[in-house]
């Protein structure tokens, strides 16, 4: 490997030296399990199909420039699960399940507290996963999540049929990726952009089992600056909704709390608020919303709304200028990153398309079929600049 993480100076002097895994697995798997989590040291080869776009997986330390440390099982970083009654049914366990991760989880973090918990899930608990009654939605795997995000636990979640899965090079990278980024790493960082902006996005979650005036949850992303650092996330009831074909909107009030909450995070991170604030969603930003928010954003300079979403109607192809002035069809989609400007409030982002393959004179398409939408992204508010659509 040529380049180094964004964050190696830290390995570097010392302060983060190595990346902790704990290991939470049942006993007739922790022998497979260890054996395959080792191949995390050694080097995988893209399949013929995967080498325009995928490079060789030298192993860990080789990428991240630090040491993995793997527990052996009853070692006090692995902990065994115990089974489960096989005649359980989805609910009881699933919620069993969700116990007995939630406790082995805990016992972890009180005997070695690792960078990241892996919680291997085989192919007999998968009935488990979920399950669904006329009173509850109940879903393991965000269970889990939710309760080790509150402790500030990161966890990593496997499946056997990963283990099996033909394509191992492009495991071990993205797997590899999860366990430095969840140990709080920065493998790398976006440049060019303002360091003084944060961004928010918003998204609504309808539960229509819940009663109303309770049943419109509002998802609520922070970034704190434009390289991504800070991330924080926040979940809140919005407590009167509007609804418009089907949609919701939150009202003046709630838009308002909203942006104080937005106000109050940022300021607790960083002694001070950013001089510009970007706000997103997949719906328009109604009037009351507009205002809300700038009320609730009050000292932020530069409060920008921007309205993204896909529009899967869109769909267009490049062309290649030949020397006498006209154009032929390129044979392959859009370049991923291209951005059209359509008027003052409007502009197309393509977040898919083509990219540079590893051999330089080629072209990858990711999927490799099918034309890509591009993203549609609209001005909500009149201090968004179309010129800085791109930067997101």
């Amino acid at each position: 490997m040529h380049n180094r993480p964004f964050d190696y100076a830290l390995t570097q002097r010392g302060l983060v030296d190595k990346v902790s895994l704990g290991v939470i697995c049942p006993a007739v798997d922790s022998r497979i399990l260890e054996s395959w989590l080792y191949k995390i040291h050694q080097r995988h080869e893209p399949s013929q199909t995967e080498k325009d776009h995928l490079l060789s997986f030298p192993g860990f330390q080789s990428v991240f420039g630090l040491p993995i440390e793997i527990p052996q099982p009853g070692n006090v970083g692995w902990v065994t699960c115990p089974e489960l009654d096989q005649n359980l049914n989805e609910k009881d366990g699933a919620l069993r399940l969700a116990q007995n991760i939630v406790q082995a989880v805990t016992t972890l973090q009180a005997a070695c507290s690792p960078s990241v918990t892996l919680i291997f899930i085989p192919d007999r608990w998968r009935k488990w996963r979920k399950f669904e009654t006329e009173e509850e939605t109940f879903d393991l795997h965000n269970f889990v999540k939710a309760f080790a995000v509150e402790k500030g636990i990161s966890t990593q979640f496997l499946e056997r049929e990963t283990m099996d899965y033909p394509y191992q090079c492009r495991i071990w990278w993205w797997l590899s990726l999860a366990f430095y980024v969840k140990s709080m790493r920065t493998p790398w960082a976006l440049e060019s952009l303002d360091h003084d902006t944060a961004f928010v996005g918003l998204g609504f979650s309808l539960d229509r089992k819940a009663e109303k005036g309770k049943h419109i949850v509002l998802g609520c992303s922070h970034l704190y600056n434009a390289r991504g650092e800070g991330l924080q996330y926040r979940l809140s009831k919005i407590e009167n909704p509007v609804i418009r074909r089907g949609n919701p909107f939150m009202s003046r009030d709630d838009a308002q709390r909203v942006g104080e909450t937005i106000r109050e995070l940022f300021f607790d991170a960083r002694s001070r608020l950013p001089r510009r604030v970007v706000i997103h969603k997949q719906t328009p930003f109604l009037k009351d919303e507009r205002e809300g928010l700038r009320e609730g954003l009050s000292g932020v300079d530069d409060v920008e709304m921007l309205e993204i979403h896909i529009d899967h109607a869109l769909r267009y192809v490049a062309s290649v200028p030949k020397p006498d002035g006209s154009f032929r069809e390129d044979n392959y989609p859009v370049k991923r990153g291209t951005v059209v400007k359509l008027d003052q409030h409007t502009a197309l982002l393509w977040i898919h398309g083509v990219a540079p393959a590893v051999n330089p004179a080629l072209k990858y398409y990711k999927g490799k079929r099918r034309i890509p939408a591009p993203l549609v992204l609209k001005r909500g508010s009149s201090g968004s600049r179309v010129g800085d659509f791109g930067a997101f």
